[in-house]
């Protein structure tokens, strides 16, 4: 089951999308899935409840706001500039981008792949299982 994030995923965390920004969110979902998916082989299945579980090990919420804040990345900083400068009359305003915004490029930050990262599953030992211990 392919994850997929809307535009009002989008626009919950960062700011109202224009008609040409909105466009791109498919596309971009897309990419940032198969990204992860390239990153996360089995993350279907971590999303997904496998018996005895209750809960999937990794929430697919988590997994949309992980994918959110890839897209959000690119949308900030499309043409990857590294320095914006604005000259209005005799007035110019200039700033430097960040490192993530400014590549404009879609990737996993190591905080985002921790996310994505189910939690260790201590063995759940049957009536058979003798624990020696070590």
């Amino acid at each position: 089951m392919q994850i997929a994030v809307a535009q009002a995923d989008i626009e919950k965390v960062w700011r109202p999308l224009a008609t040409d920004e909105a466009a791109l969110i498919p596309g971009l979902s897309n990419r940032a899935w198969l990204r992860i998916k390239a990153r996360f082989p089995d993350i279907e299945v971590t999303t997904s409840v496998v018996p005895p579980a209750v809960d999937p090990l990794v929430s697919v919420d988590i997994v949309k706001d992980v994918m959110a804040s890839m897209i959000v990345r690119v949308l900030k900083n499309p043409g990857s500039l590294r320095t914006r400068s604005e000259s209005i009359d005799d007035h110019t305003d200039a700033a430097t981008l960040d490192a993530a915004i400014s590549s404009g490029e879609m990737y996993l930050t190591a905080d985002e792949a921790a996310l994505l990262t189910p939690a260790p599953i201590a063995p759940i030992y049957g009536m058979y299982v003798i624990g020696l211990g070590g």
